[in-house]
């Protein structure tokens, strides 16, 4: 295309102006969305203890999808009252294939029991959260509900808004109340009461009636919605006396669950409503019309009442993109002084031209590879800012040396390209081979990055186009600078030549004699740089140096997690809830924190974790880290009486919600391993970088086992009917589910709290006979008193206790895992015959993460290998090229030490898309001593190679660097999680080519001398 611009302009015409309407199209979204490999089965079974759920439920379950295909790994966890179960699917099977055999296995179980609700099978999936609104006030929990449904309502009345949910909302339930007397007076029992109710409050459909005038429906009008409607339900008819109606015998009231804690914010009840993106949306357009609508409905919000975004992950979005529009502009800037130092203006505008074509163009062809633009993709492109110049620098380059000796900018265009075509394709598709590793990451982590090497692959291929293509026909028909005798131009081609002389100098005084004396001593060189090797690779493999799975981000709210005693009530729960949001509140006065936080938020999640959060200012706002605000935090809770352990947590992003190190210990016999568990904790103590040390293991709960006595049967007494009365009189007979409105409603029939609350009302209980027979329940029943578990983990058809852990510091993550699995794990085994272990979290994830990454980068290693050996038409020489790859790790290695930060996952894929870039230079080098050789002896043709191509080699390398080094020294907590891999790179190649430019050409010559040795040998 050099010779026809036309068809150059109209290709980068086509490229820009798509891209552009594609950006303007494109799904836009927070994070890339995936669907999980995951089918998750939640039974409910009201009542129940763990073990029962785990008998009933998990065990029929397990056994059911165990002959399904596909499947990878079972996971089930029995609680009070429901069990749930998650199956892993291998990676590649068939997700609705798999989905729908075990709906199908499950449908066929015929051995739960009764009282169960029916089984939830679905697809685990992300919802995509865009905005969560928070209302708090001072004002009635039952109002505040209307009030946050109203709002719901209108929100979801708008446009560009399709799915608003309520989160940690009471659910709503009507309370009927009989006391024992009364049930006793008119011969009932509660589940016969919880029937009545049931067959008295539904439509009944009668059919139809044909006449002369057509069809006629007929229907029974029996539906009933609230308290004062059940309560004129006819429980006894009136055939001799006046009836009796279930407002006679019974108090109604319409309410909330009996939980005894509601979510507050600042010390006032309140409810949140997530807001998410559906389809196409855009999280931008959503989150404003959240806003607008938000302001509309203040003018009905009841006075005291506020509403605040708890969360915003449009903001998020727009802070990300931001970021990548501003470190792009500085990116552009550096690379552009760079260019225009070192080569002429208009080359260097050139050059810049073809990185902005590639960028823009790669949005044209990101919807057919199926990636949005999202924080991922985002990210994508900021990687690829420093690469995406090297072909077109080498290129450009290239023709600016052959613009020194051509008259014509045609010829010299064209020769300057034709040159150096070979070597630039072969290493852009060596950088494309080094990224595609980062595609195959298993699990929800190699999902999530999943569209990084997808952008920066895009990205690449369109550079190679415009560099080979586009640039040769800009640069052939660009008038030189120098040409012009006055002038802005011509004063800065003036400028950049005396520069270009004094580089030209350096390199023939200095850089040149350093050469020579490598070469000559090069056993001493290779040596010298094969011990620094070795001596980075020992400390980074060293207890110095760690590998987490990834890096430490401050979260925008800091989390105190306290764990009470199992068996603890909702009121015990409330009055431990409220002590530490007043100790929190008088942090908050006495340290002035207003200035640095908005408020706390507090909420009971379940029966005995109580969570408060203090939401934090954006970090420009504060002048605070978490860790200082944790720190004093620590001291105003102090010890709280009543709770097993108070943690704190201020880590936001994947695998920050998880701890460290989680072992699963399992073992046949469950008292085996209880104590096996125990022995363990109390080892992991002593550790001195352990942190919050915990398990799975909550055994604690009273628990009375009744069995039905001969007596009892000889009654008539069934055991389920015994277990009905009991659950019943305690836990309530449940009459009825039903929708008011867009909610759904429980009807439950139960004791007065007064007659169910202490032991003596069990024993004192009377229990009916099928034959209306009153009898005390220890008359027909034998009990006995145990211990119940609160909840019960398995993991593919065993129970497991799983044991977790932080570690500080982050990095000795890897050490303590060494000694638990090579010493205290197995003296455990030792002690305790049987236990067996594996290693779970984050941890595994980790394992499986860096085993498939080592995998698939061996095999892009041996691609590249074979790309080198076409390109140099040889096996031996490709092995000198790849020996840049360790020094590129090097680098890599002291980047992180220089600047602060543990090796990551991150820093590893950084490390593993380095391979391909960091080979360029030295391909680059041997390809120009390979063409020389046939004028010249193999030191004089390396020695030219090395001094020739010194300066692309150095601008390649100052490009990319210049290029990350904006988001390398980001601050901002958007660009913390690809810091590490920008660090790889950057400080990898910076490392790499201060050796390649001596070693190369060192290892060049030392393979002579072996070819020499062998050929004078078979002479």
């Amino acid at each position: 295309m050099a010779r026809n611009s036309i068809a150059a302009n109209l290709l980068m015409i086509i490229l820009l102006g798509g891209g552009l309407w594609s950006a303007a199209v494109m799904q836009k979204e927070v994070f890339p969305e995936f669907q999980l490999d995951v089918v998750e089965v939640y039974v409910g079974y009201p009542g129940a203890a763990p073990s029962e759920v785990e008998q009933g439920i998990l065990r029929p379950i397990e056994e059911a999808v165990r002959s399904v295909e596909g499947i990878r790994e079972i996971s089930s966890e029995a609680r009070e009252g429901r069990g749930e179960v998650l199956i892993e699917l291998v990676a590649g099977q068939q997700r609705m294939k798999a989905f729908q055999d075990i709906d199908q296995a499950i449908s066929r179980i015929r051995t739960f029991p009764d009282q169960i609700e029916q089984p939830e099978v679905r697809l685990q999936s992300r919802q995509r959260e865009v905005v969560q609104v928070s209302l708090y006030g001072p004002i009635y929990v039952w109002d505040l509900r209307k009030l946050a449904e109203q709002l719901r309502d209108q929100l979801q009345s708008h446009e560009q808004i399709t799915q608003v949910e309520l989160r940690r909302v009471p659910e709503y339930v009507t309370h009927v109340e009989i006391p024992r007397q009364r049930l006793r007076q008119y011969g009932l029992t509660l589940p016969d009461v919880a029937n009545i109710i049931r067959s008295a409050s539904r439509d009944v459909a009668a059919g139809s009636v044909q006449t002369s005038a057509g069809e006629i429906l007929l229907r029974v009008k029996a539906r009933k919605q609230w308290a004062e409607e059940f309560a004129q339900i006819e429980i006894v008819a009136g055939r001799e006396g006046p009836s009796v109606t279930l407002g006679d015998i019974a108090t109604l009231r319409d309410g909330f669950e009996d939980v005894g804690f509601h979510s507050q914010f600042s010390q006032t009840p309140s409810m949140n409503l997530d807001v998410f993106r559906v389809g196409s949306q855009s999280p931008i357009e959503i989150a404003a019309a959240v806003q607008a609508t938000m302001e509309e409905f203040e003018s009905v919000m009841p006075p005291g009442v506020k509403w605040r975004i708890d969360r915003n992950n449009a903001e998020e979005f727009r802070r990300r993109l931001y970021l990548v529009l501003e470190n792009a502009a500085m990116a552009v800037g550096i690379v552009l002084l760079i260019l225009a130092l070192f080569l002429e203006f208009r080359l260097a505008f050139w050059v810049m031209m073809g990185m902005a074509v590639s960028f823009i163009g790669g949005l044209l062809f990101l919807p057919a590879a199926g990636v949005s633009i999202n924080m991922i993709s985002l990210f994508g492109f900021l990687v690829v800012l420093g690469i995406v110049v090297d072909d077109a620098v080498v290129v450009g380059e290239n023709v600016y040396e052959k613009r020194q000796t051509e008259d014509d900018d045609e010829t010299a265009a064209i020769e300057g390209t034709s040159e150096v075509a070979g070597p630039v394709t072969f290493s852009i598709l060596t950088n494309i081979v080094a990224f595609v590793p980062l595609m195959f990451i298993p699990g929800e982590t190699g999902k999530f990055w999943a569209p990084l090497p997808v952008v920066v692959i895009i990205v690449l291929s369109l550079s190679l186009i415009e560099s080979l293509f586009i640039l040769p026909a800009h640069l052939a028909h660009a008038r030189a600078a120098g040409k012009r005798k006055s002038g802005l131009r011509a004063r800065l081609h003036n400028g950049q030549q005396r520069f270009s002389q004094a580089f030209n100098r350096f390199v023939e005084i200095t850089f040149r004699p350093v050469l020579i004396v490598c070469l000559r001593f090069r056993y001493i060189t290779a040596s010298a740089a094969l011990g620094l090797f070795l001596v980075v690779a020992g400390y980074a493999t060293s207890a110095h140096m760690g590998m987490i799975l990834m890096p430490e981000v401050s979260a925008d709210e800091i989390e105190a997690g306290v764990r009470m005693p199992v068996g603890t009530t909702p009121d015990q729960a409330a009055r431990i809830a409220n002590a530490v949001t007043e100790a929190s509140v008088r942090m908050f006065e006495e340290h002035n924190l207003h200035e640095v936080a908005e408020g706390i938020k507090t909420n009971v999640r379940g029966q005995n974790f109580i969570d408060v959060e203090i939401v934090m200012r954006p970090p420009d706002e504060r002048d605070m880290t978490a860790d200082q605000i944790i720190e004093l935090w620590r001291d105003s809770i102090g010890d709280l009486p009543g709770v097993n352990q108070v943690t704190f947590e201020a880590e936001s992003g994947p695998g920050g919600h998880r701890q460290d190190i989680s072992v699963d210990l399992s073992h046949s016999d469950i008292s085996v391993l209880e104590k096996a568990s125990a022995a363990f904790i109390e080892r992991v103590k002593l550790f001195s970088n352990a942190r919050d040390v915990s398990d799975s293991y909550n055994k604690g709960k009273s628990q009375y086992d009744f069995r039905l006595r001969p007596e009892g049967r000889a009654l008539g007494l069934t055991d389920e009917e015994l277990g009905d009365q009991l659950r019943g009189a305690f836990f309530g007979s449940l009459a009825l589910r039903l929708l008011r409105g867009t909610n759904e409603i429980e009807v439950r029939v139960k004791l007065p709290e007064d007659e169910r609350e202490d032991i003596y009302h069990l024993e004192d209980l009377v229990i009916r006979t099928p034959s209306g027979t009153e009898v005390p329940l220890l008359d027909v029943a034998d009990v006995e008193k145990n211990v119940a578990f609160s909840s019960i983990d398995r993991r593919d058809g065993r129970r497991v206790i799983n044991v977790s852990m932080d570690v500080e510091p982050k990095r000795a993550v890897t050490q303590v895992i060494e000694v638990l699995r090579n010493e205290e794990l197995p003296r455990l085994r030792e002690d305790y015959p049987g236990i067996t272990w594996s290693f779970e979290g984050s941890d595994a994830e980790m394992r499986r993460a860096t085993a498939s990454l080592w995998g698939s980068f061996g095999l892009a290693l041996a691609v590249i290998y074979s790309l080198l050996a076409i390109a140099f038409r040889g096996y031996i020489q490709p092995l000198i090229v790849l020996v840049a790859i360790p020094f590129g790790i090097v680098g890599a290695v002291l980047g992180h030490m220089m600047l602060g930060y543990d090796l990551s996952l991150v820093s590893l894929m950084g490390v593993i898309a380095l391979s391909g870039v960091v080979i360029n230079d030295s391909l680059i080098m041997i390809d120009y001593a390979n063409r020389r050789r046939s004028e010249c002896s193999a030191f004089e043709a390396i020695s030219q190679a090395g001094i020739r191509r010194f300066r692309p080699i150095l601008l390649t390398t100052l490009t990319t660097f210049g290029g990350l080094m904006p988001l390398i020294f980001e601050d901002s907590l958007q660009a913390q999680y690809i810091i590490p891999m920008a660090i790889s790179l950057g400080f990898g190649i910076l490392f790499a080519t201060g050796i390649i430019l001596v070693l190369v050409p060192c290892l060049y010559l030392i393979l002579e001398d072996i070819r020499l040795l062998f050929t004078s040998n078979d002479q």
